[in-house]
């Protein structure tokens, strides 16, 4: 193989795991050479319990490593030790009390090994300046993730517990302090996606934070892919949402640059509620010259707001998806859609059928549903998921059946984009 141009060796490298790059490097000295830049993975995960920044900032610091990492993931998420106990006994319920005793004993331990490992570590903003010079270091670097939910490790029962919403712990003040770190260290990097699937909304309303996020957040004019998922369970009243709105709008106006946008909002204080939003507060008429994919989930707004903001889009838009699965349970219906608190979504789509003339695709999931139960223009829908995020086909889940009443977006998608007859508000007239 020392026959072979450099460039066939590094194809073959690309194509192996972790433990062949280490076995084909012990091969000869040319091969060595070739795959040291292999020895570490594109993507880097770190985790609250282990050294992982540490590991990070040694990496960045040496020469031949540093332009191997592209993506970054921090992984913060936390679980309250009874709720994972519970959902996991409930979950191995038909199980024998033998084999159940056995999961929950190694589900304590691993727990427990994590918990001791996060008291070790210390929390992410006190390692602030290693993250920010590390950063600063990569010259690859265009990804980061913040996440709370998705567990990263290969831990059958800890992606169990975190698909639980009610398993999921945040400490708010600290994550408040956690988030300014990361921002901090990715000032004047070039990125070309963020993503947080947990961001506590009020952030945004106290003014330190805000002022801080909106010094830092200069590199969001270079994101082409922006993903935020926010928690509004910590505010109070119709004052702080709107300050935080605001505030988040701000942000928001940064990345001039995107293509694809994901706002979804998941209030873990009260995990069937939809956020009550407007557009006008949040973006003040700006427009996202080059949106082509936009997805929006788990609010409550008025129809010509909503219709007012896809239309200025009109001109890009290729690709919509309204609704997600929210805070669902594995087991439960999708619980991120769309609430019109003023209009029907009959008006909504048949306005967009010519104000969004370049859409390709439309994708719904979740409870729709608009007020006036008590008049007939009253509408309900309950959407079953057919693409995943990547607008790829997914079976059908188990939950959707007959007896909830779930249905297919397609019939929708379809009248959008073709025109036709308007769907039938099945729901609605079996007295939803």
């Amino acid at each position: 193989m020392d026959t072979l141009p450099v460039e066939l060796l590094r194809l073959v490298f690309s194509y192996c795991d972790p433990k062949s790059v280490r076995n084909l490097r012990e091969v000869t000295r040319i091969l060595a050479d070739v795959g040291y830049e292999y020895l570490v993975s594109s993507q880097f995960t770190a985790v609250g319990w282990r050294n992982d920044i540490d590991r990070l900032h040694s990496i960045a610091l040496h020469e031949r490593l540093r332009g191997s990492i592209t993506s970054i993931c921090v992984f913060l998420g936390e679980v309250y030790d009874y709720d994972a106990g519970s959902t996991l006994w409930y979950q191995h319920f038909v199980t024998s009390p033998d084999q159940r005793n056995v999961v929950l004993g190694l589900a304590r331990q691993e727990l427990h090994r994590i918990e001791k490992g996060r008291k070790a570590v210390g929390p992410l903003h006190l390692r602030a300046d290693d993250l920010r010079e590390a950063c600063s270091a990569l010259p690859n670097l265009t990804d980061f993730e913040v996440s709370f939910t998705q567990c990263p490790l290969d831990s059958d029962l800890l992606k169990e517990v975190f698909g639980y919403p009610n398993c999921r712990k945040l400490d708010r003040p600290q994550t408040y302090s956690n988030l300014d770190a990361i921002i901090s260290a990715l000032h004047g990097i070039t990125l070309s996606s963020f993503k947080v699937d947990r961001l506590p909304l009020e952030v945004f309303r106290q003014k330190d934070h805000r002022k801080h996020w909106h010094t830092h957040a200069q590199s969001f004019s270079s994101l082409r892919t922006l993903n935020l998922t926010l928690d509004p369970s910590g505010l109070q009243g119709p004052g702080a949402s709107l300050r935080a709105v605001n505030g988040l709008g701000s942000i928001l106006q940064l990345a001039t640059q995107i293509r694809k946008l994901k706002l979804a909002f998941h209030p873990y204080a009260s995990e069937t509620s939809k956020f009550i939003l407007s557009f006008r507060d949040l973006f003040f008429n700006f427009t996202f010259k080059k949106l082509t994919d936009l997805t929006l989930e788990g609010i409550s707004c008025e129809e010509e707001d909503l219709k007012d903001f896809l239309a200025r889009h009109g001109g890009t838009l290729l690709r919509l998806r309204l609704g997600g699965r929210g805070l669902a349970k594995p087991f439960e219906i999708s619980l991120g859609g769309i609430h019109l608190y003023e209009g029907t979504f009959r008006a909504l789509f048949t306005g967009l059928r010519a104000k969004l003339p370049k859409l390709e695709r439309l994708h719904l999931e979740g409870i729709f549903e608009c007020e006036h139960h008590d008049l007939p223009s009253h509408e309900a829908y309950n959407f079953y998921p057919l693409t995943n995020e990547n607008w790829e086909p997914v079976p059908r889940p188990r939950w959707a059946r007959s007896s909830r009443r779930t249905i297919s977006s397609l019939p929708f998608e379809q009248y959008v984009l073709f025109g036709g007859a308007y769907p039938r508000n099945i729901l609605s007239e079996e007295g939803y």
